[in-house]
Order: structure tokens, then C-alpha cells, then sequence
């Protein structure tokens, strides 16, 4: 595996900084109806900079670093639980726009994209790998909620996520109605290491 993954990649938090980046590559790897759009995206870099992370590769030509290129990246907020208060959070159409709420302890990964000519390399597992570590680590919240195109939910089973059953709030979108939208959620867990 470690001879198809590229050289010099490392991820790091996104920042306010990277928005333009992170939507060229929101239109390369998703439709038009599906992507943030840079005001969606600005917002969140914004907002909750610790929950956006992007995977990238440094352009280095011996000892110095020239630049980087975002090749990967996870979009994230805080979603609110439902208005009685009874339900745990999960993604809404509503969750999908310029909302984030800090004393929520459900995070909501509204994106997860990797740049076409860097798939099938197993980096999609390796940032969210990193994500869910670190989000663990940190204590922000006690979940991940996501919600996935069917034929994508036994990647994300294989990363942890359990099934929850089909999100029918996001088909009162017709932008969301085409395909079977799968609610799943994540516990995150701090990792206790011995001295």
C-alpha cells in the first residue's frame, strides 16, 4: 500500500483560508445539488475550524517546501438534537446549512472527499481515521452522526459507523430525493494509554 500513496502528505485543521480549496475540491468530487456552497463552507471553516480537516501533499524540492495542495478533506459542525430535546442529533437539511451548535455533543461530518486521482488508495479510511482519533482525544463530543448514499455504507461500517436505518428528512429535498440517504453514527471513545 505505501508504494501507491503519495509522498510528503500530512493532514492538518482547515482554516478560514483554505475556503476556496475546499470548494474546488467539493466540485470535483460532488455534484452540484450535493456541495457546499463557499458561503456553507466559508461558515464552517469559520465557525469550527477544529472540525475540518484536510489532507494534504507538500511540493518539496529538496530541503524546502514550495507549497501544498489539498487533496482530501472532512467537513464538519456540531448539529443540534431535535427541538423536544428527546432525540440525539442526526444530519437534517436544516444541519446541512450555516448551523453549528457549540453545546451540542453530536458532530456532523457533512463532507468527506478525496480528489478523483488520489482514490482507491485507502486515504479516505486514513482521514477519518485521524479525524475520529483526534476528535475522540479531544472531548468534543460523544458522536460522529453521517449520513451516506447506500452503496457507500459498508465503508463506513468498516471505519466503526453503525446504521441507523434511511434519512427521510433530506427527501424532502428533491436534490436529495434521487438516491436512499443512510443516517449512521459513531461513539466516540477516549483512548486510555498506559504509563
Amino acid at each position: 500500500m505505501s508504494s501507491t500513496l503519495p509522498l510528503h502528505m500530512y493532514i492538518r485543521p482547515l482554516m478560514v483560508e483554505d475556503t476556496q480549496d475546499v470548494c474546488d475540491l467539493e466540485s470535483r468530487g460532488f455534484p452540484p445539488e450535493e456541495r457546499a456552497s463557499p458561503e456553507t463552507a466559508e461558515f464552517r471553516l469559520t465557525a469550527c475550524p477544529e472540525l475540518c480537516s484536510g489532507l494534504f501533499i507538500r511540493d518539496v524540492e529538496g530541503s524546502e517546501v514550495k507549497g501544498e495542495k489539498l487533496i482530501g478533506h472532512i467537513l464538519g459542525t456540531k448539529i443540534p438534537c431535535s427541538a423536544d430535546g428527546t432525540q440525539n442529533a442526526l444530519i437534517t437539511l436544516e444541519s446541512m446549512g450555516k448551523v453549528h451548535d457549540e453545546s451540542s455533543t453530536t458532530v456532523g461530518i457533512h463532507s468527506v472527499v478525496i480528489a478523483p486521482e488520489h482514490q482507491k488508495k485507502n486515504l479516505a479510511t486514513l482521514l477519518l481515521t485521524d479525524y475520529i482519533q483526534k476528535l475522540s482525544n479531544q472531548e468534543v463530543g460523544q458522536r460522529i452522526a453521517i449520513i451516506a448514499h447506500e452503496p457507500l455504507v459498508p465503508f463506513y461500517e468498516r471505519i466503526g459507523f453503525q446504521l441507523l436505518g434511511e434519512n427521510k428528512t433530506v427527501k424532502a429535498d428533491p436534490a436529495f430525493s434521487k438516491s436512499k440517504w443512510c443516517d449512521m453514527v459513531r461513539e466516540l471513545v477516549k483512548e486510555e494509554y498506559e504509563n
